[in-house]
């Protein structure tokens, strides 16, 4: 149950000014007519990304250059409520798994919203938003699953729905290419990254357990803080059974990494 929440990894929070200053058609040439080594670059860019389709993701970029090498970044991603074993990416990582692990992921229903900021620093002679790049950034991730909980105990079984929120900040460094595959046409290839930071949230389940005995709650707690792993010796999920249900804590680091994805845009 452990890589229930590694699925979870995701974040950022950060600002990014986007001011436009464009340059118009008399000033531009009366720039060249002075021998300036001006060139003319589109300075906004749209993307899409068409790799997180692969996690039913739906996210959308935009650029603005704020020097002729240095430009602002802003993204948002959604992912609608949906289990994630019916996503493309979730049937290939049910094949990787062992029978435990596949059988505990597969109740588990999960949406996401994210926002990523950042600054992008690109490499080479040419202006504009071309060439190799180098970005900071941040993200800030709002998280909600579902999860059809079942304990057994002395031959009883006790079912449940667990729903839980998190919210994550951080920030972390890509790398990664964009070029021109015609004028304005353009695609974006994030080559590594990663980010880092710190996750909390809560969980809930309700269902009446009152003909539980002591014991039976404190084996059901134990099973429910075995979805999450420990991290520095430390609980990340921390619950707590009574006869009304379950509540808990989550308190964890929230991390992510940025590899191979694709996207492509529109410059202006």
């Amino acid at each position: 149950m452990k890589f229930i929440f590694t699925l979870l990894t995701g974040l950022c929070l950060s600002v990014s000014l986007m001011a436009q200053s464009d340059v118009d058609s008399a000033t531009v040439t009366k720039t060249k007519e002075k021998g300036s080594s001006f060139i003319w670059y589109n300075k906004n860019t749209i993307k899409v990304n068409l790799s997180s389709l692969a996690l039913n993701n739906y996210s959308i970029y935009y650029e603005r250059m704020l020097t002729r090498k240095i430009a602002a970044t802003v993204g948002f991603r959604y992912m609608p409520k949906k289990r994630l074993t019916e996503t493309a990416l979730g049937k290939e990582i049910l094949n990787q798994l062992n029978e435990e692990d596949n059988n505990d992921i597969k109740p588990l229903t999960s949406s996401n919203n994210t926002i990523t900021a950042g600054v992008r620093f690109y490499t080479g002679h040419r202006s504009g938003a071309k060439g190799f790049y180098a970005e900071i950034y941040g993200r800030y991730g709002d998280f909600r699953l579902d999860y059809d909980y079942s304990f057994t105990s002395n031959g009883k079984e006790y079912d449940m729905i667990i729903k839980g929120k998190a919210r994550g900040y951080g920030g972390g460094l890509l790398l990664g290419g964009q070029f021109n595959l015609f004028k304005n046409l353009v695609v974006d290839l994030y080559i590594v990254g990663a980010h880092y930071g710190k996750m909390t949230g809560d969980i809930n389940g309700i269902s009446d357990l009152s003909t539980m005995t002591p014991q039976e709650k404190i084996d059901m707690e134990n099973d429910i803080n075995d979805i999450a792993p420990e991290f520095n010796n430390k609980k990340i999920l921390q619950a707590k059974v009574d006869n009304n249900g379950v509540k808990g804590k989550l308190d964890g680091p929230f991390a992510g990494v940025r590899a191979l994805g694709l996207s492509i845009g529109w410059a202006f």
